[in-house]
């Protein structure tokens, strides 16, 4: 059977889904030569336990080393664009947005983002700062995206889907590495790390500069939404002992970029992270782990400044501006704003695998959050939050052919307290083919910007010249019911593997926002609230085909189709609206890539999506768009050399998120040399 497995995790090499043996027990194992040939590509993200794709309870993606050193992306998101049913967009230059199926607005929610297990999720904004990731494309091991709810081992925030970025061991290179790109848009892109050992300490540490200046000027519209950034990133392991191990991990970066629709301003963020991971593996085979990181951002937007009487002259005439233009003109507007979001966060977990039929793991996490700014909260003083998490993930084999996995999680933060659960059924339909059928039932807490919103402009403390957003005081968490089937299959031999999932998830008191009547100059308030019902259905499917070393197809495709209703407005009447379209329909990718014997490798990206409208975004059309990368290694004086040349989106140009964001051909030149 295709279920059991040793227990000793290796590192993914290719995407085969099930094992090709004729037969495999505990007691007595046949293993075919093909088993001594693949390696098995294992996940961790969807349980915390070291599960075989035909294993796992939910449908992942895993984009390794191999697809990554293949692909043309030159940054993460572009690497994301390979998951079906993933959206990936650019809401400025260098903002981008990533989201599952639906609800792709300026700053996504419902996604959980994690580097190494260390959430990078921002409560401020409620979504992920892609520019802080801190993460360079060469320190990528491999990336796991859970397409499906995954609140049992994630928490609350992994509502749609959770992607985990691993990168790589300090133990697998040596020496100098220096990397550089340059190209159009004056892409200015490059690092220099080092990889060695001080004693039972082995470490790598880069320092990192990426610069472009973001889309170009639309019509008479001036795009100022440029960036810069440095980075400073380490990562050690430390192994005294056979059975003990401690990672630190540690980083900083300084980031300067443009945002906005149409009028842009420059936005400052200085982004800190450190984080530590203890293993112990005990005499009997189980595992205990502790994991504490501490993530700090701090923002600082800057605006044009506006007075009082520049304000009011944009309202038409009327008894009310004619009373208001005799108060004294004042600053209404800073030019300067600033803002942190804060998190501790420390989890206790123990890996339970003594039983050969049965395995689990529990944990105990808590968290502490913080925010800040007055623009959001209208207040000096910062929000915070604690909250405390338990969870349990088993995975039981109850047959040769039949594998059952459950899990369950209960959060308690401030105000609320809910549990979320999944449970999933795969059968071994023959073999190297599986069937999954599972169900989630999962909840999202409001986060500390949803509940607690109140941005006003004022002419004083007493004085409400406008309210923008004010969240409901009763606000609840979010609720998803989700299904799914899904298949793997894997045949010739492994070097072909197909993975579908057919979906079906409800969502129920999604927050947005409705409108009321307020007594402020427009009449009109928005209140963050639980406004919106959203039924999803779809399939996807990707496939990916390896005969050898030097060839790779990997392919993708999603349906998806969003229906729902939203509360507009609740004064003076109720009315109620149709969701627009936020999803894509139809979106569909493929790379293909040939390595020569002499290291020459040249590869094809291509991405389709049909026209969508982003919520708070433009209605766009459909777009496919192509890119080409060529790169030739070569061995120099015991130092490897890597030349590639990039074309991102040949011929026409399309549009991102905004109907002003047009992406045009990019090239760019890259050079690598690695020192031993």
């Amino acid at each position: 059977m295709i279920f059991k497995t040793t227990k000793k995790n290796t590192a993914p090499m290719l995407l085969v889904m099930a094992l090709v043996i004729s037969e495999f027990t505990v007691g007595d194992s046949m293993v075919t030569e093909g088993d001594l040939l693949v390696d098995i590509q294992r996940v961790n993200s969807v349980t915390h336990m070291d599960q075989t794709l035909p294993e796992a309870p939910a449908s992942v993606t895993i984009i390794d080393r191999r697809m990554i050193d293949a692909s043309p992306a030159l940054d993460v998101v572009d690497l994301l664009r390979m998951v079906p049913g993933l959206q990936t967009y650019f809401v400025n230059a260098n903002r981008p947005g990533v989201t599952y199926h639906t609800l792709g607005n300026s700053y996504p929610r419902r996604l959980e983002v994690k580097v190494d297990g260390r959430s990078v999720y921002e409560s401020l904004f409620s979504s992920v700062e892609w520019t802080t990731l801190g993460v360079d494309l060469a320190d990528i091991d491999h990336i796991e995206v859970v397409r499906g709810a995954n609140a049992p081992a994630d928490g609350s925030n992994a509502f749609l889907a959770s992607i985990n970025i691993i990168t790589r061991s300090p133990l697998i290179d040596s020496g100098w590495n220096l990397r550089s790109e340059g190209g159009s848009n004056s892409i200015r892109n490059g690092s220099l790390s080092y990889a060695g050992a001080a004693g039972e300490l082995n470490y790598r540490t880069r320092l990192s500069y990426r610069s472009n200046e973001g889309f170009d000027d639309f019509n008479n519209l001036i795009l100022d939404d440029g960036a810069e950034t440095i980075t400073l990133s380490f990562k050690g392991l430390w192994t005294p002992s056979a059975s003990n191990s401690l990672e630190i991990k540690f980083g900083a970066s300084d980031s300067d970029i443009g945002v906005g629709k149409r009028d842009s301003f420059p936005r400052k963020l200085d982004y800190q992270y450190q984080h530590l991971q203890w293993d112990h593996l005990t005499e009997k085979g189980n595992k205990h782990q502790f994991i504490v990181y501490h993530n700090l951002l701090e923002i600082t937007d800057y605006v044009e400044p506006l007075g009082f009487h520049e304000a009011l002259a944009g309202l038409p005439d009327s008894p009310t501006k004619t009373a208001l233009l005799q108060l004294p003109d004042k600053l209404i507007i800073d030019g300067e704003s600033s803002g942190e979001s804060e998190r501790w966060d420390a989890e206790f977990r123990t890996l339970f695998t003594q039983w050969d039929d049965f395995r689990a793991v529990s944990g105990i996490g808590l968290r502490f959050d913080r925010v800040k700014s007055e623009d959001f909260f209208d207040s000096q003083d910062g929000i915070s939050e604690n909250s405390i998490r338990a969870y349990a993930n088993f995975q039981w084999t109850a047959s040769d052919r039949i594998v059952l996995n459950g899990g369950v999680i209960s959060e308690h933060d401030d105000s609320e307290k809910f549990s979320s659960f999944r449970g999933a059924s795969n059968f071994q339909l023959a073999d190297n083919q599986t069937l999954r059928l599972a169900f989630n039932r999962g909840y999202r807490a409001p986060t500390l910007l949803e509940s607690n919103q109140k941005t006003y402009i004022r002419y004083n403390e007493d004085m409400i010249l406008d309210g923008s957003i004010v969240s409901d005081p009763h606000i609840n968490p979010e609720q998803l019911k989700s299904s799914e089937i899904g298949y793997m299959g894997s045949f010739l031999n492994a070097s072909l593997s197909i993975d579908l999932r057919i979906f079906n998830e409800k969502l129920r008191g999604v927050i947005g926002e409705r409108r009321e009547q307020y007594a402020d100059i427009d009449g009109q308030i928005n209140i963050r609230d639980n406004t919106e019902s959203i039924d999803v259905q779809g399939a996807e499917w990707q496939a990916q085909y390896r005969p050898n070393n030097n060839f790779l197809v990997h392919a993708n495709y999603s349906y998806v189709k969003s229906t729902g209703k939203r509360l507009w407005r609740s004064t003076p009447h109720v009315e109620y609206r149709d969701l627009e379209v936020n999803s894509p329909g139809h979106s569909a990718g493929l790379l293909v890539n040939y390595t020569t014997d002499d290291r020459l490798s040249l590869s094809t990206m291509i991405n389709y999506k049909s026209g969508t409208r982003h919520p708070k975004g433009s209605q766009l059309d459909k777009y496919t768009r192509v890119d080409l990368k060529a790169a030739k290694k070569i061995n120099l004086n015991n130092s490897n050399v890597e030349l590639s040349f990039t074309v991102q989106n040949v011929g026409s140009d399309y549009f991102e998120f905004y109907e002003i964001n047009a992406f045009k051909t990019q090239y760019v030149l890259g050079f690598e040399i690695g020192i031993p």
